[in-house]
Formats: C-alpha cells, sequence, structure tokens
C-alpha cells in the first residue's frame, strides 16, 4: 500500500493506494481517510483561546475536501508505484537477449515491452536503460520488427503476444523464474 498524508485544516487526511487489490487493479489511489487530530486541535486551542471554536468542527465541509492535495498525492504514488512495478517485471523479465534474432528473442522482447506497459510510462526508455544497447531507437526499431513478425499485436496498453506465439512467451517466463531460483538455491 502507498500512503501520502497531509494536514488539512487540523485534520489528517490519508491517501492510499492498495497495490494488488483483491477485486482487481486500480491505476489511482483508492481510499481516503480524513480523522481528527487532537494533537493539532491542542496546539490550535492553545493559539486561539478556548473562546473560538476551531475550524475542525466543522467537520468534513466542501472547502475542506477542495483543500485536499489530490493531484499532487496522485503524482507522488504514481511514481512510487511505477518504480515498484517496474522493478517487478525487471525481476521478472530479464536478462534480456543481448542479440534479437530468432523468434524467441522477439517473444522474449515483446513480452517485457508487454508487461511494461502495464505500469510504466515509459516502457521503450525502461528497456534501455536495462541493457548495453541505451538507445530508445533500437528498442522501438525490435519492437517495429516484432510487430511486422507477428508476434506483437496491439500498440500501448492494448499491447499484446499473439496468441500463436502465447506458449512460447509463457515458457521464456517459466525458464528465467526456474533459472533464478536454481541460482538462488545454489
Amino acid at each position: 500500500m502507498l500512503t501520502a498524508e497531509y494536514r488539512v485544516h487540523g485534520l489528517t487526511v490519508q491517501i492510499s493506494w492498495v497495490i494488488g487489490h483483491v477485486m482487481g487493479s486500480f491505476r489511482e489511489p483508492n481510499k481516503m481517510t480524513i480523522d481528527f487530530d487532537s494533537f493539532d486541535y491542542a496546539q490550535e486551542l492553545e493559539e486561539t483561546g478556548e473562546n473560538e471554536k476551531p475550524e475542525v468542527f466543522d467537520g468534513i465541509t466542501t472547502s475542506l475536501l477542495r483543500s485536499i492535495p489530490m493531484a499532487h498525492a496522485r503524482a507522488l504514488m504514481r511514481d512510487q508505484y511505477e518504480q515498484i512495478a517496474v522493478a517487478g517485471v525487471r525481476s521478472e523479465v530479464t536478462p534480456l537477449p543481448s542479440r534479437v534474432e530468432k523468434d524467441e528473442d522477439y517473444v522474449h522482447i515483446a513480452q517485457a515491452y508487454v508487461s511494461l506497459v502495464q505500469v510504466s510510462v515509459e516502457p521503450i526508455k525502461r528497456l534501455a536503460e536495462w541493457t548495453k544497447e541505451k538507445s530508445p531507437d533500437t528498442w522501438s526499431a525490435r519492437l517495429r520488427r516484432a510487430r511486422a513478425r507477428g508476434v506483437l499485436v496491439g500498440k500501448g496498453r492494448q499491447a499484446r503476444i499473439a496468441p500463436a506465439y502465447q506458449a512460447t512467451a509463457n515458457e521464456i517466463l517459466a525458464g528465467l523464474r526456474a533459472q533464478k531460483e536454481g541460482s538462488h538455491g545454489s
């Protein structure tokens, strides 16, 4: 769970994003808690005196809701989510082939791309960062060739491995998992 916490009008506002929610994957923060902050209330009471009623006792008002920095929280959590999710994809799909020539190589890079587009706003840049081939143009060309070969269909979030190559993609991922488990067990 990713969380951002703010103090707004004497209340504690906690905005959260449950990653991997049992009901499905959310693309944005999906929980907000607004709670009375007794410490903040005591400070405000000390500053204003007991005769004035602190703003916190107005409850959850339209003014309070408009004051919540949702855009900031959303941006902060998206960055955190992308870092976590990209690291997970990287551990699952690497090492990537250094030379891309055979169908299996194209399936492997296409699977890495398909996994990345679900979690990253810059999947091609991430692929370039993970290999010695640092040029995003090279990775774009490789993905174009994967599409031309019929391995990769669709673009952006709609990109998928073609059904004829799905079994190969599953074998590659299973092989990578087995290789990593074997190296951890040694």
